[in-house]
């Protein structure tokens, strides 16, 4: 059955969205969507806008409306059918009838929504197919090309972790603490690339960059505080202090990365990737680096310095981190093994002065404990038995090889898109030509096998990044990224086409 309301002119007849009303948009659609299903405009089989057009036709993002559709889904007054799309489940009406619980609930039950003091769920993230390995073009950024991983060498340390010897060392509970030999081969080995020297009270490990974030704004965040983030940013740093109910400042960076000049005065966080920025790559220039640890001191800031993924960089490319050149204490250094290994094995660690540790610690151990234990195991020995330098120097090299030949092939297909100021580690920053809209782009070229990561999700407002694509290079075979971007030329031409031609 299809909808009376057929047509983007139709839909828009069945909304009245007011965006400075109190609900959200997502929502506003979800109530007025229920209104309809129960007044029978609606009637069960009726199948419903994707998502893509709803939004297009509501001047809403995709998001919102993807936001709304799975609430109704979850509650039964929506459902999805193959080759059919998202259509008014059988009985929806009834749930929906006057006395029912809202939203489809069985009578008495809790209704959520009123009870929770945070709904993350409202919070724009970055979305990536689940099943992104079936496309035969996947630029994008925080997966990993399995070839690339040294499944010898962790094999080896994997069958080492598990002797009956070592076993003792790592299956006990470490309570608030981290297995000494990690810590050891981070402090002496992995960090002296970067220029940070740090002694064991200086070092907590996390469940990856993200967690470390949380712990960050949970001491140091909260209501009253100031948090100044890089827009365009890392979406889930934004989403994470903001949750903590700080004030959420935004800072352009430029080629340079951000200037000190347009931070806030006094007291604040600041949450900066100076050394590659998120996401367009731009390293902070020296000049700008020593005027923000000197501004730090004389507006009393304390500067978050996500380092993600800069060992990739090479060393002849990376410069060194921010928290190298501080001597005063107020830089907290995080970064990750994640990127360098594996996305799934989730471990990342924060630097920074002992008092602050001690606190990390008390925290996590609320939250998680420890990362576990073997894990961290098997890492060590990676890293003490010279496997992870070697990986790092073969990984770096294949990512700098693609990005390279991203780069040519861009220049080839589609000489009229703009490269990002940075040489990122594992990702291009690209902003396309002016008439082309990249959420339609991504739309049509992943029917084509090609997937790519719209840049409007780093920007605080969606439209300021509407033109722009952050290219993963980890996760697509160097030999496939010509082609790969050819078929992307011809998606882009075909959407050129039809929009000068309306």
């Amino acid at each position: 059955m299809t909808t009376p309301q057929a047509g983007q002119g139709g839909w828009r007849t069945l909304f009245s969205l007011n965006a400075e009303a109190g609900p959200s948009l997502q929502v506003q659609i979800r109530t007025q969507l229920m209104a309809a299903i129960r007044s029978g405009i609606l009637p069960p089989g009726a199948r419903l806008a994707s998502s893509r057009d709803l939004a297009e036709a509501l001047g809403v993002s995709r998001n919102t409306v993807v936001l709304a559709f799975k609430h109704l889904i979850a509650s039964q007054i929506l459902e999805v059918r193959d080759r059919s799309g998202v259509q008014v489940a059988p009985g929806a009406a009834a749930k929906l009838a006057p006395g029912a619980a809202p939203d489809g609930q069985e009578a008495g039950a809790v209704d959520w929504t009123q009870k929770l003091a945070l709904i993350p769920s409202r919070q724009r993230n970055i979305e990536k197919p689940w099943d992104w390995r079936r496309y035969r073009y996947p630029f994008i950024y925080g997966q990993s090309d399995p070839t690339l991983f040294p499944m010898a060498d962790w094999r080896d340390c994997a069958r080492t972790a598990l002797s009956a010897n070592e076993i003792e060392g790592w299956s006990g509970d470490l309570i608030d603490g981290d297995y000494a030999p990690l810590i050891e081969q981070l402090r002496l080995g992995v960090l002296p690339r970067r220029g940070v020297w740090a002694r064991p009270d200086e070092i907590i490990l996390t469940l990856g960059a993200q967690n470390a974030l949380y712990m960050i704004a949970s001491l140091l965040g909260g209501p009253g505080r100031t948090v100044a983030v890089e827009n365009p940013g890392y979406p889930d740093a934004r989403n994470i202090f903001a949750l903590s109910g700080a004030q959420i400042v935004q800072m352009r960076p430029d080629a340079e990365g951000i200037d000190p000049a347009h931070a806030p005065r006094g007291p604040a966080l600041l949450y900066l990737s100076p050394c590659q920025q998120c996401p367009t790559g731009a390293v902070m220039s020296e000049a700008r680096r020593t005027r923000l640890l000197e501004e730090a001191e004389r507006q009393d800031w304390i500067i978050i310095e996500d380092d993600y993924g800069s060992e990739l960089l090479g060393e002849t490319n990376a410069p060194a981190a921010l928290k190298a050149e501080d001597r005063a204490g107020r830089v907290i250094y995080v970064g990750s093994l994640s990127k360098i290994l594996a996305p799934g094995l989730r471990l990342g660690y924060i630097v920074a002065p002992a008092p602050l540790i001690k606190e990390f610690r008390a925290l996590r151990r609320l939250m998680l404990r420890h990362p576990p234990s073997n894990n961290q195991h098997m890492t060590s020995l990676f890293l003490s038995l010279g496997y992870g330098e070697a990986h790092f120097v073969r990984y770096a090299a294949t990512l700098q090889a693609r990005a390279l030949e991203l780069k040519r092939a861009l220049h080839k297909h589609l000489p009229g898109w703009k490269i990002g100021p940075g040489a990122n580690a594992s990702s291009l920053w690209v902003e396309t030509e002016r008439d082309l809209e990249v959420r339609k782009l991504a739309a049509l070229a992943a029917q084509d096998g090609v997937l790519i990561e719209p840049g409007d999700i780093f920007f605080e407002r969606a439209e300021d990044g509407a033109r722009c694509i952050r290219f993963g290079l980890a996760s697509i075979s160097q030999d496939r990224i010509e082609t790969g971007v050819q078929i992307l030329a011809g998606c882009a031409g075909r959407l050129l086409h039809q929009t000068r031609t309306l």
